[in-house]
């Protein structure tokens, strides 16, 4: 508080001297006139505060610093994450050309900043076709959907966040997710991942994804998704929101599907089909979704 107080009385000599007006007594003409002093930056931040670009370009130095502590970077990268939950914030991290720096951080051998690069990435692209449009010419997508099968749970669960972000509202993502074979990366974590609150995310983006862009339901057929999600029902037929999430997009792509579903998909599924709705019923289904799956994979 003293501080503070030193630098308010500061800041008023500053603009007693300097907005002394010709009416006052002593004229322009015959007083001696004393040159402008130039104020302090610091005092100027210590009154005025930083702007937020100056605090984001801040942030990123010290993730960027050779010289900083980890427990520094970490920190930095919150106030980053928490700065450009402002839209015109996200956005400005194109026109400061911050991109490229922050994206070489999704291949840093520290998971955790793989990590907090990846929560950037998710939280600048959200609801923003401005930032989408950057982050895809940035070349961003294609090193977060590689994190899709990084050792680390907690990176693979940001990385969903960053991919949902990026794509979702967005079709220039989208077709670019579309051919650098996004959707068998999901699928994959539908077979290979044990950690079931990344399964649901995973079961929910596609389910996203099917809805806005029901055309993938034929690259998802060459996937073989019903068996995956087969799979999923096999090993997790007691996690009820799991369950409930993979039926809901089973019925999802069964309805926006045009191309043949392999037999023995459909036949490995409809036990399965059973089973849950003996387990759950109208816990997690209404009559009308249950007769339809039914009707769908009969």
């Amino acid at each position: 508080m003293a501080a503070q107080q030193k630098s308010l009385n500061e800041l008023l000599k500053w603009s007693i001297l300097n907005q002394a007006t010709a009416g006052e007594d002593a004229s322009v003409k015959s007083a001696d006139v004393k040159p402008m002093e130039k104020l302090d930056p610091g005092l100027i931040d210590a009154i005025l505060g930083k702007s937020e670009s100056q605090l984001m370009l801040e942030a990123l130095t010290v993730i960027k610093s050779p010289q900083a502590t980890v427990e520094n970077k970490e920190l930095a990268w919150e106030d980053f994450e928490m700065l450009i939950q402002q839209i015109d914030n996200a956005c400005n991290i194109e026109n400061m050309k911050m991109w490229p720096p922050i994206l070489e951080e999704l291949k840093n051998e520290n998971p955790k900043f793989r990590e907090q690069a990846a929560w950037v990435c998710g939280t600048a692209t959200q609801n923003n076709p401005k930032a989408q449009a950057a982050f895809l010419k940035d070349k961003g997508l294609a090193p977060v959907i590689d994190l899709l099968s990084d050792p680390e749970t907690y990176v693979r669960a940001k990385a969903i966040y960053a991919l949902s972000g990026a794509i979702k509202h967005y079709t220039p993502a989208l077709e670019e997710f579309k051919a650098v074979d996004g959707h068998g990366k999901l699928v994959g974590m539908l077979k290979n991942e044990t950690d079931i609150s990344l399964l649901r995310k995973a079961v929910f983006l596609i389910n996203s994804l099917l809805i806005e862009d029901p055309a993938c339901s034929t690259q998802l057929v060459n996937l073989e998704i019903v068996s995956a999600l087969s799979t999923v029902l096999t090993l997790h037929m007691d996690d009820e929101d799991l369950v409930e999430k993979v039926l809901v997009t089973l019925r999802t792509f069964l309805q926006s599907t045009s191309t043949p579903v392999p037999a023995t998909s459909l036949a490995l599924v409809r036990p399965q089909i059973a089973e849950a709705k003996e387990k759950y019923d109208q816990y997690i289904l209404d009559k009308e979704a249950w007769t339809d799956l039914e009707t769908k994979t009969a």
